[in-house]
């Protein structure tokens, strides 16, 4: 759905004090990426999806991320390590991996990269270099505690899942800590504010305290009321009169006596065409306008977001065919096919699916979307090795393609196509095993795949 711009305020009068003075800004800028190249995002506990139950996806959201090297091994910090420097060293490193960077990797955002005493180069998060789990075993992984043990295995599914007792998380050692991607603290933030996860707009994102996402101008300032007309549908979002500035979030006075926060020295506002929150319809609507990141996530090259008639925000190519991934529909998991985002996306499932998409018939129309030879995993986004040499971009675990009947920008034309769909009982290989063997028959169909 395109959303016709409004500007932001009812004249030129009306503009926030924070833009006085300054210079445009990119969103490079102001926005720095959640990950550098080699360090990903993983869902832990149950949200892996190796057993969820009746909760449908518009309920039970994404949950829980930690950071993670390339193979999905979540990253720690050491409460003894001093800023920029580790001292997990000798014995210490054989259940405590450090976490090297890449030849080739550059600092990001909050990402630095510590010299160890070896020579040998090692991430660090705001300053606390991070290392890697000797028994964690499997992506999404915390303190050894694999995410398998809320479904894979005999009692799963409604019937299993639910009344089988989970086994009780065995505790971190001392001193060591999971790096969480979200939810995760942000400090120096006003009691107005949260911080999200917000997927239709691909970043941490800020919102006010009722939920809604918040966005920034990084346009030439004194631009954003050049167009405006009444009703505006950009809101600015009001500080109380007695607020003082903490950290980077500074209020400040307008001159139509509205008091407004700021972030980074740029106005904050919420968007009129954004309907729910986890909405983020004003990314559209502007090129100067964005949402107001606290970390932008990594986007391949070659790769958009679109809308589609259907779906809502869908993941493209640059060209705007929509992107697809392969996944199992378990009979007893409920039904959210006919909600939004009503299909929970299950990184466990993508991962076991890999790049066989198990076709029986018209698997010529669908086309494996291919990244670079030199591609490497950066936040969402993994690599995967296909049989014929080429590698494949995967996204939250799951394989993408293109299909050959979608003609225009956001067409779905693919979506929960079930003509081409395949029960576990036609399948040839000796092992049944898509990563949630719920106690019912499954099939595999083609689904468009959201942010």
């Amino acid at each position: 759905m395109k959303y016709r711009i409004i500007a932001v305020a009812a004249a030129a009068g009306l503009l926030s004090a924070a833009s006085s003075g300054q210079r445009p800004v990119s969103l490079e800028e102001f926005a720095p990426l959640s990950t550098p190249k080699g360090v990903t995002i993983q869902s832990t506990g149950k949200f892996a999806g190796y057993g969820m139950d009746q909760e449908s996806a518009a309920l039970a959201g994404r949950g829980p991320t930690v950071y993670a090297d390339m193979r999905g091994m979540t990253l720690y910090t050491y409460a003894k390590d001093p800023q920029g420097k580790s001292t997990c060293v000798n014995d210490c490193t054989k259940e405590w991996t450090p976490a090297l960077a890449l030849a080739n990797a550059e600092p990001v955002g909050q990402w630095t990269i510590v010299t160890r005493a070896d020579g040998s180069k090692q991430w660090a998060l705001r300053g606390k270099p991070l290392y890697t789990y000797a028994k964690d075993a499997d992506p999404g992984s915390v303190g050894g505690n694999s995410p398998k043990r809320f479904g894979r295995g005999a009692q799963i599914g409604e019937r299993g899942a639910r009344l089988a007792k989970i086994a009780d998380d065995v505790p971190l050692p001392e001193d060591w800590k999971a790096a969480a991607h979200y939810p995760a603290g942000l400090e120096g933030i006003p009691a107005d504010f949260g911080v999200r996860d917000v997927q239709d707009a691909g970043g941490l994102a800020l919102l006010n305290d009722r939920n809604w996402t918040l966005y920034v101008f990084t346009g030439q300032p004194g631009q954003e009321s050049a167009v405006c007309k009444a009703p505006c549908a950009w809101r600015p979002m009001t500080a109380p009169q007695l607020a003082a500035a903490k950290g980077e979030f500074v209020p400040v006075d307008r001159t139509d006596g509205v008091r407004q926060w700021t972030y980074k020295g740029l106005g904050l506002y919420t968007y009129a065409g954004d309907l729910a929150a986890g909405d983020a319809n004003g990314r559209l609507a502007h090129p100067n306008w964005h949402v107001a990141f606290v970390a932008r996530n990594f986007m391949p090259e070659g790769v958009t977001f679109t809308e589609s008639h259907r779906r809502g925000r869908v993941l493209a190519t640059a060209k705007g065919q929509t992107l697809y991934r392969r996944d199992s529909y378990i009979f007893q998991s409920g039904s959210g096919h006919a909600q939004r985002r009503g299909v929970l996306i299950r990184a466990a499932v993508g991962r076991d699916l890999g790049t066989d998409p198990r076709c029986v018939k018209e698997c010529q129309k669908w086309h494996p979307f291919l990244a670079p030879d030199d591609a490497v995993a950066q936040g969402d986004w993994s690599v995967y090795a296909r049989s014929d040499g080429k590698k494949q971009w995967a996204y939250i675990g799951y394989a993408l393609w293109t299909y050959d009947g979608d003609t225009k920008p956001g067409e779905v034309m693919a979506e929960d196509d079930w003509h081409n769909f395949i029960s576990l009982t036609e399948r040839t290989d000796t092992v049944v095993d898509i990563g949630t063997q719920y106690n019912a028959v499954a099939a595999l169909y083609w689904a468009a795949m959201p942010p």
